[in-house]
């Protein structure tokens, strides 16, 4: 385990070398946040329910949506299918260290960053709008840090599927902006995925998108009942499994043909 937390350690390391790009991008989710917020604010100053959501559901709903875009769908994989394309990821293939492991601990350490700053950010917004969080029962906070867990294991396997792109194509950077578009519509970042009509809410769920927010902001607010929190996870475990598979295929199939261009 010692290489792995030394790697752990330099991966936290790295990511401070830019610091103003890392503050910018910290200051831009920041922004989001105050101007989501503010806007909730506003529309509850003349209603105290909206669409189902009381003024305090719909604040914790937003601090959460904030939290687990750092937990769950930050990522340091957004260059991966670059760095294969241009033989970057020889340099791995060859250390005594697990491929799949390397990018999986330099992802953690991205993500702890995240976390890090997002503790900083909502103690502000808690300060700036003094809001009232309901804490959930321990059963659902229990479920609640399971599902971020099984939602992060779910975006890591997604980006290496995207990373397999540079295997055969330099035209990486497309599919993974269309899927950042997706994400920003159908994840419950914007708005609660239940205020959507039916037909629409239950299409959604036959995608992975659900399951990468909206769902664990569910459990937390208590808004499911326990046979629909084990259907959520058994579905999310599905995804992890499926997913996993052709992630793993694709990649044996790359790396067969992988002829290391440039390197």
């Amino acid at each position: 385990m010692t290489k792995y937390i030394q790697l752990l350690k330099l991966s936290w390391q790295n990511g401070f070398v830019y610091r103003t790009s890392l503050f910018m991008w910290r200051f831009r989710q920041f922004l989001s946040s105050v101007m989501s917020l503010t806007v909730w604010t506003v529309i509850y100053t003349s209603q105290s329910s909206v669409l189902g959501y009381d003024q305090t559901q719909m604040i914790t709903y937003i601090f959460l949506s904030a939290f687990l875009q750092s937990c769950i769908l930050a990522t340091a994989l957004n260059s991966l299918s670059g760095r294969v394309y241009s033989g970057e990821i020889s340099a791995q293939l060859v250390k005594p260290i697990s491929l799949f492991g390397y990018l999986a601990i330099e992802d953690v350490a991205d993500k702890l960053r995240n976390i890090f700053f997002i503790l900083i950010e909502t103690s502000l917004l808690y300060l700036i709008f003094i809001p009232t969080i309901p804490l959930p029962t321990l059963l659902n906070g229990a479920l609640f840090v399971l599902a971020v867990l099984m939602g992060a294991v779910m975006n890591f396997i997604i980006n290496l599927l995207f990373g397999a792109i540079g295997f055969w194509s330099p035209d990486t950077w497309g599919p993974k902006f269309m899927f950042f578009i997706m994400v920003e519509f159908t994840a419950g970042k914007l708005f609660p995925l239940d205020i959507l009509p039916p037909i629409l809410e239950k299409l959604l769920y036959l995608t992975p998108f659900p399951y990468f927010s909206f769902v664990q902001t569910q459990i937390f607010l208590g808004r499911l009942d326990s046979v629909q929190i084990f259907w959520q996870l058994a579905s999310l475990a599905g995804w992890i499994v499926g997913l996993y598979l052709v992630t793993r295929w694709i990649w044996q199939r790359g790396l067969r043909d992988y002829a290391a261009a440039g390197q």
